[in-house]
């Protein structure tokens, strides 16, 4: 994995400021510490920094064709670049490296912008095509890497981390969009294209920007498109024979590397699936699993009978004060850009200490996403009658908030209060109002002005799901895969991976493995209030029962007590202070009665005040 930066003028008789580029790739160095790349070839500039994976020698970047009319500065792997390579030399290649990103220009060079065709990995990349005088951005399928850009006075900027795009002086002093604010407020995290800062966008998943003659266009390669015919030819036998077959060739793949490949393990179904294939594949492989201080949040005794039975070294972690502290540090450090799953603080301390053993880790993200895994799918069910029910009836969140007492994982009352959030919505808002941390009645407190339009404006439009289309399972499945999982479970990983330089791969998000995952109908999703259901029946095969039977669970951390405890005084310095970005936006006075009413135990505002403790780090700058 590595840190991409760049800088291109539409103005021919300019040049890139070479200091400015430095030292956008320069605040990058955790995503690459290993090598160091700054061009300029006069009105364009690529930097690079790199964690070398493979080829460790010869995959210096930024890199050129060898007549050097290409060039490309490239974040990601390309899993299948060796069959590709082969493929390439058949047609007269001479290719020098051993390194995919060698691979990469010359699949530009012979397919153009149908080179996505071909590719199978997570990346993002900048290409600049001299003989058409073009640059090239592209993100991979599913958001596995970042990429973001901003566009002013024929400059086009472009970086990993928004903290580089404000290295430049055009985007230094940029206000922050209160837009963004209004939609981080709902989702906890920024959906579609939009960053914290004015100016400053997300390329989405799947998208390829093209910036030629002063003028950026972007186009949608690929987007994930779940089944709504729900129709198969196969019987079910052989889908889960092709799944099966599909998950163990990702896997063998993922291990690829020239440097030492471990593997997470939660104690859930996804990971010890993916555990158990990479045991196979490479026996005595490291596994790492963090330890939860309660019980109700604590999968280690799944984590360790799975390790023990495939023979793994097992690396349990405890999620201790000093942990949780190094943790938050981290995140007041680096965050530059607001999000509020606080899974991010146990997914930090994983990545940390498996960096000390290995350079690459494999996770089990994308299964939930691809299989209906969530709790909102069975709630779904309900989302019909629950259009119907009187916003009014939201009253009846006051009294569960007086009566929450429980701070376990998921416990009823918390649950029952989040999918109240839905009452009197449309199908296709519920699904992000049960997970938001604010109730409507809640927002129209906090405000010190209300925004003039809906977080949800215009969101559908962006994940590419028609206003007004049918509901459907498919529908909802569309918009976990296309905003929940890019913009929340995979960021998540991508920062708390690279704040601590280790590459996390992600076997379920195989090309070959999701489109068929994708293709199969709803009902291999969820029946009769069984999630998950064709993909238990593959994990049967491979893992315990006793795993595979366990209620869902999360990677959370319990937050409500830590709030009261390990980190009061980290968050509520930051939420409290005078001088917060927060009093821009919201009333002190309904902050304090959150944080005050949390402190006494009189209510559970654990999303709520987190939340805008991220929103304070991220804003701060």
């Amino acid at each position: 994995m590595c840190g991409i930066a760049g800088i291109v003028l539409s103005d021919r008789g300019r040049t890139v400021d070479e200091p400015v580029l430095g030292r956008m790739t320069d605040v990058l160095r955790h995503r690459g510490p290993d090598d160091r790349g700054v061009n300029v070839w006069g009105n364009v500039g690529f930097g690079h920094r790199r964690l070398s994976i493979v080829d460790l020698e010869g995959g210096h970047q930024p890199m050129s064709s060898a007549d050097g009319t290409l060039w490309v500065t490239f974040n990601g792997e390309l899993y299948n670049y060796v069959e590709l390579r082969a493929e390439l030399i058949q047609h007269g290649y001479r290719l020098k490296t051993y390194s995919d990103t060698e691979v990469l220009l010359a699949l530009y060079d012979r397919y153009g912008l149908r080179m996505f065709e071909h590719m199978n990995g997570m990346f993002a990349f900048a290409l600049w095509d001299a003989r058409a005088r073009r640059l090239v951005l592209a993100r991979d399928r599913f958001g596995e890497k970042p990429l973001y850009w901003g566009e002013c006075d024929g400059t086009l900027v472009f970086a990993s981390e928004p903290r580089a795009l404000r290295r430049h002086p055009a985007w230094s002093d940029a206000g922050i969009d209160d837009a963004a604010v209004a939609r981080f407020l709902h989702f906890e995290y920024l959906p579609g294209d939009r960053g914290l800062w004015r100016g400053l966008r997300k390329l989405t998943p799947g998208t390829r920007l093209r910036f030629a003659d002063g003028r950026a266009t972007t186009h949608r390669y690929w987007l994930p498109e779940p089944n709504v015919a729900s129709t198969t030819a196969e019987d079910e036998t052989a889908r889960v024979d092709r799944l099966d077959a599909l998950l163990d060739a990702s896997v063998r793949d993922r291990l690829i590397a020239d440097v030492p490949v471990g593997v997470f393990l939660s104690g859930g179904i996804d990971s010890s699936l993916i555990a158990t294939y990479a045991a196979r594949h490479a026996p005595g492989i490291t596994a790492f699993t963090v330890a939860m201080p309660e019980a109700s949040y604590d999968e280690t005794p799944a984590a360790r009978l799975l390790a023990e039975r495939h023979g793994m070294r097992h690396e349990v972690l405890p999620l201790d004060d000093a942990a949780l502290g190094d943790a938050v540090d981290a995140l007041l450090a680096k965050l530059d850009e607001p999000f509020a799953d606080s899974s991010l603080l146990a997914t930090w301390i994983v990545c940390r200490a498996a960096r000390r053993h290995v350079t690459v880790a494999l996770g089990g993200d994308g299964a939930d996403e691809l299989f209906a895994g969530y709790l909102n799918f069975k709630a779904d069910r309900l989302s019909g009658i629950m259009r119907h029910v009187p916003p009014a009836l939201g009253l009846l969140r006051t009294a569960l908030d007086a009566l929450a007492r429980g701070e376990g994982y998921m416990s009823l009352d918390f649950q029952l209060r989040q999918l109240s959030h839905g009452f009197g919505l449309p199908q296709e808002r519920q699904w992000s109002a049960w997970m938001a941390p604010f109730a409507p009645e809640d927002l129209a407190s906090l405000w010190r002005a209300p925004p003039a339009h809906a977080a949800e404006d215009g969101l559908l439009q962006e994940l590419g799901v028609p206003a007004g289309a049918p509901w459907s399972t498919a529908r909802l499945l569309a918009l976990f895969t296309r905003s929940y999982l890019p913009e929340d479970i995979l960021l998540k990983v991508d920062r708390a991976s690279m704040w601590n330089s280790l590459e996390v791969r992600a076997p379920f998000l195989a090309r070959g493995f999701a489109e068929y995952a994708l293709s199969l109908p709803s009902s291999d999703k969820i029946a009769g209030g069984e999630t998950k259901r064709l993909f238990r029946k593959l994990a049967r095969r491979h893992i315990p029962a006793a795993i595979i039977d366990r209620p869902k669970h999360g990677f959370a951390v319990p937050l409500a007590g830590l709030l009261r405890g390990t980190l009061k005084a980290r968050v509520g310095d930051a939420l409290l202070d005078p001088a917060s970005p927060l009093w821009a936006w919201f009333r002190r006075d309904a902050v304090e009665r959150l944080w005050h009413e949390h402190q006494s135990r009189r209510r559970d505002h654990r999303k709520r005040l987190w939340t805008l403790f991220t929103l304070a780090v991220a804003a701060h700058g």
